[in-house]
């Protein structure tokens, strides 16, 4: 395997998926790779016992393009150990792990390895991720994509804003040595899934084995090693948006449901700070419990006050696990916090509308061929 040694100007890229049953879109991701203007790569695929025609798919594509290595279990593991198999099969010096229903704009590896190679001492290259709706299939829809200026950032910076959602997700996507990718995820299997705390709940545990809180550990751990990381916005990701949650039923019609999945995310990154980055962990407390009371005021007003949704009986022990390891400073702290991060989603969630229902004003500078997307919003390999 790779060491990711900068003074190889050619270095060799692992592209790592896995997945169960995406024949529906496969193809998406493996014309975005075959087509990328980097040509030194591998595409590592580890099917998970799809029982749908993925493989057939997959399997004419590497007939044609030595560059696919195709993988598949006999049984269906799991998303967290299947990460683990798939980024020890790969060989590159450099690997990204990438969504079988997304894709990379063309130029996207080339831009991130001359990136890497103009950073060398960094942990990794994050890329702007563009994100989509699929309207029908094959016609896309703009969402929302992150604008974080290109340049070095420190790895303290990162843990201090990390439990950020939109921080969060795209740390998942990035370019990173293929050693650190393998010893990132043997982290996460080991303490998220095979040796877990028996404090942590039964139902949890079974979504760590599923790839909960992945993205949330992965890159985090890889930073333990290195003092900074490169934000580049000339790598463009493409991501499919789904609506909700799925792990939970993000219907949030109660209090309940609100608090228990925000003491799921809060046990995550509990387990990573505490042992990792206990210097930010006060920080991560206060702005996860910040949200989870913006969440609840938001809707609270959007049920109209409705009683049903408060289910104190059924919240009060939820609640109290959640705020059982914050101090009095901290909750008074949270709840001042809260109030103007509540206005703040509320402005920013009309923002949001507003583009949704006007998708077509971000179009001339997403809709392009160097992202597989015609002006129309179709997916398109033609150059």
């Amino acid at each position: 395997m790779g060491n990711g040694d900068a003074s190889d100007k050619n270095p060799l890229v692992s592209i790592c998926a896995t997945f169960f049953n995406a024949e529906r879109y496969i193809y998406r991701f493996l014309e975005s790779c075959l087509n990328q203007t980097y040509k030194n790569i591998e595409i590592v695929i580890l099917d998970d016992a799809s029982t749908d025609n993925s493989e057939k798919i997959i399997r004419e594509y590497a007939g044609r393009d030595s560059r696919i290595k195709y993988y598949k279990n006999e049984t269906n593991i799991r998303l967290a150990e299947s990460l683990l198999k798939l980024f020890k099969l790969a060989k590159g010096d450099f690997s990204t792990m990438i969504g079988a229903d997304d894709w990379l704009a063309r130029d996207y590896v080339e831009n991130g390895v001359r990136s890497f190679l103009k950073h060398p001492e960094s942990a990794g290259v994050i890329p702007k991720v563009v994100s989509l709706f699929e309207t029908r299939h094959n016609v896309f829809q703009y969402d929302t994509e992150t604008d974080f200026p290109s340049r070095t950032y420190s790895a303290e910076w990162f843990m201090k804003h990390m439990y950020h959602p939109i921080f969060l997700y795209i740390s998942g996507f990035a370019l990173v040595r293929s050693s650190d990718l393998v010893s990132g995820e043997e982290y996460h299997v080991k303490n998220y899934c095979r040796n877990t705390s028996e404090s942590v709940p039964e139902e949890l545990r079974g979504f760590f084995k599923r790839g909960y809180g992945t993205d949330s550990v992965l890159f985090p751990e890889i930073l333990t090693r290195y003092k900074n990381f490169v934000f580049d916005n000339s790598m463009s990701y493409i991501k499919i948006t789904h609506g909700g949650n799925q792990s939970f039923d993000s219907s949030h019609n109660s209090i309940y449901e609100i608090f228990k999945e925000a003491y799921y995310f809060l046990l995550i990154y509990t387990l990573m700070y505490k042992p990792k980055w206990p210097r930010f962990y006060k920080g991560m407390k206060i702005f996860r419990g910040a949200e989870v009371l913006s969440t609840v005021y938001i809707h609270i007003f959007r049920c109209h006050f409705r009683l049903s949704f408060l289910n104190i009986s059924k919240s009060r022990k939820l609640i109290s696990g959640f705020f059982s390891d914050f101090s009095f400073f901290e909750i008074v702290a949270t709840v001042a916090y809260s109030i103007p991060m509540a206005i703040h989603r509320c402005f920013g969630g009309m923002k949001r509308m507003i583009i949704k229902n006007n998708p077509n004003d971000e179009a001339p500078r997403v809709f392009v061929k160097e992202n597989f997307l015609s002006k129309e919003g179709n997916f398109t390999i033609a150059i």
